[in-house]
């Protein structure tokens, strides 16, 4: 089971690749707040916010949306602090209670999950992860995420970052 925050659900969704959650992950799910944030004045309405809401599993979709208990709004007060948002703080608390991996890009809240003993992947990992399942099969089309990644998300890799998944299907593939 994995909880995804909402920036790896919207980077995802805005490149059409939801997808690779659902063939990495046996379970995805993430906090009502990230529902919320989706929703806002700024963002509903969006393409991938649609693409969001229609996998949703209420909506006969895959995405579970955890049930927050009061025990999980204890915990989520504990954690936030003046750099952390309340959902990041909720999706570390989630993923800390029901020990289930967190999936974000945030460092800060990457590195806050960690220190409470939450296994934390970034979407480099993530990726990784598709290319070991053969989500992701293709030089061609492990470039054509990383680009379109760049193109409609602003998210940039390192070189380093590029040559390790590089690296990684090339090793994939000869096995």
């Amino acid at each position: 089971m994995v909880v995804v925050d909402n920036n790896v659900l919207s980077s995802l969704a805005k490149i059409d690749r939801l997808d690779l959650l659902r063939r990495i992950f046996d379970d995805v799910a993430t906090v009502p707040s990230v529902f919320d944030e989706l929703h806002r004045d700024e963002v509903a309405g969006y393409e991938f916010v649609d693409r969001i809401d229609d996998i949703k599993g209420y909506r006969d979709g895959w995405l579970r949306v955890r049930s927050v208990s009061e025990a999980d709004l204890e915990l989520a007060d504990e954690i936030v602090d003046s750099s952390l948002s309340f959902t990041d703080a909720e999706c570390i608390a989630i993923a800390q209670r029901r020990d289930e991996r967190l999936l974000t890009d945030d460092s800060h809240a990457g590195e806050m999950a960690s220190q409470r003993g939450v296994e934390v992947w970034d979407l480099k990992l993530c990726l990784e992860a598709a290319i070991v399942t053969e989500c992701i099969c293709s030089r061609s089309e492990l470039d054509s995420v990383i680009e379109a990644l760049r193109e409609k998300d602003g998210y940039r890799f390192s070189t380093t970052d590029r040559q390790d998944l590089h690296d990684r299907l090339e090793s994939t593939t000869r096995d």
